[in-house]
């Protein structure tokens, strides 16, 4: 399942740092501990630690005045600032941030967009990887059927649309899954009138005829399949680009019981050229709260070689600790607050001495470096170790033999600690000060 009803959470508490010749000192931690300083992250803003003591390799490294020098395999190597990426251990350049439809995928300083493969280690990792389970697998949550009556369409596609040049559907929340026993408007986003001006929350008084850019012909994850037996059970989100805005629009629960009409039980936009994340403690088409077009496995990406971004994968939601850390902005509740499960939003990184094999294709490699350079975070519950794509044809079966050979032994998690030290730090915000 995806969006969640929403939950109260707490803003973490002020992080009082110095930052000064790469040594990163970082006191305190979010509230909402059992003694409000845990690393628990019981709201959005959490798992601020104490930042581990300036690396001698370090003393001479200046990381061309854009970085962060840790210590690496015992190797000096920069962590870049938001919007730039390393040429080599020590420098670092202007990113180039990834884009679709002539509109980018968030700013390059955003948090998905950024190298993280010089942060320590998070001191939880191998318990989190225990809970996974390593022998876990990847799986490509993707197919190569395109055909969306099939039922081998796996993936989540997206739709490139061009907002005004076609009358957007009226939308109305609801749904017979008995399970969806919450109110989703509270949290969603929608469009009104004929300027299509947003709304968040689009409550029912604010938007009594709520709007979104679904045209004809939309893909949608799982199909749109109006029979009695494939309703109303299934994410089936919708994902909108609209590239004459670069707005993105995301749905969840998505059925169309006749021709033009859309129920829905959850909405989320995004202005991809802004960092700000959603109200703490909203969700969005799946549990994070977090937009999935950005993390999601193109095969077109792929083809070129590299992945500039961030991937997004599942693991069974009783495995999710009952917290979440930024970026994050909402959690799943079956799960415990065991420290030893991952929160909700966990950034995770296949390790660096991982072997991408000699032989392995294009994609692959593309696939496996991403995931070593910008790793994939915990964004929904589901099957362990899925990470989700588009399905495509042109996913080749080589992507799908060396990647789905990976196990969770070989990913590590991520301490995103010492970007949350630095001066300039938002917990609202996905940029990397």
């Amino acid at each position: 399942m995806s969006a969640r009803p929403g939950v109260v959470s707490l803003l973490a508490s002020s992080l009082a740092c110095a930052v000064g010749l790469g040594l990163a000192a970082c006191g305190g931690g979010p509230a909402g501990g059992p003694d409000g300083g845990d690393d628990d992250g019981g709201g959005g803003g959490g798992d601020a630690r104490p930042i581990d003591a300036f690396p001698e390799v370090c003393l001479d490294v200046t990381c061309s005045g854009h970085g962060t020098c840790f210590a690496v395999d015992g190797a000096a190597t920069c962590q870049c600032d938001g919007g730039y990426v390393r040429t080599d251990a020590t420098t670092c350049e202007a990113a180039v941030g990834p884009t679709l439809g002539g509109c980018p995928l968030l700013p390059a300083d955003h948090l998905f967009n950024t190298p993280i493969d010089a942060l320590p280690v998070h001191p939880d990792s191998d318990a989190f990887i225990a809970t996974i389970g390593g022998t876990r697998r990847v799986h490509l949550d993707l197919g190569t059927t395109t055909d969306q009556q099939d039922p081998e369409f796996y993936g989540i596609p997206f739709n490139l649309v061009h907002g005004g040049t076609f009358t957007w559907p009226t939308v109305a929340f609801l749904s017979t899954d008995p399970d969806l026993d919450w109110n989703p408007r509270v949290e969603s986003d929608c469009a009104v009138g004929a300027g299509h001006s947003f709304v968040a929350p689009c409550t029912s008084q604010q938007a009594p005829a709520p709007l979104l850019p679904i045209p004809a012909g939309v893909v949608v994850e799982g199909g749109v399949n109006s029979s009695v037996d494939q309703q109303p059970y299934g994410d089936h989100h919708i994902l909108l680009l609209d590239v004459d805005t670069c707005r993105l629009w995301e749905t969840y629960h998505s059925y169309s019981p006749g021709p033009g009409t859309w129920n829905i039980y959850g909405a989320a936009g995004w202005d991809l050229t802004s960092n700000a994340l959603r109200p703490d403690g909203w969700t969005s088409a799946d549990a994070a709260g977090f937009p999935i077009l950005p993390l999601l496995l193109r095969a077109d990406e792929a083809a070129t070689g590299e992945i500039k971004h961030a991937l997004r994968f599942t693991i069974q939601s009783s495995k999710i600790r009952t917290s979440y850390v930024w970026p994050a902005r909402h959690l799943t509740g079956n799960g415990t607050g065991s420290t030893s499960l991952p929160p909700m939003g966990q950034l995770f990184r296949l390790k660096a001495d991982y072997a991408i094999p000699s032989g392995a294709g294009v994609q692959a490699r593309a696939v496996l470096q991403a995931l070593k350079t910008y790793g994939m975070y915990i964004a929904d519950g589901g099957s362990d170790m899925y990470v989700q794509g588009d399905p495509s044809a042109a996913w080749t079966d080589d992507t799908f033999a060396v990647v789905q050979a990976v196990p969770a032994s070989a990913f590590e998690a991520v301490d995103l600690a010492p970007i949350m030290a630095r001066p300039g730090w938002d917990v609202d915000s996905g940029a990397v000060p």
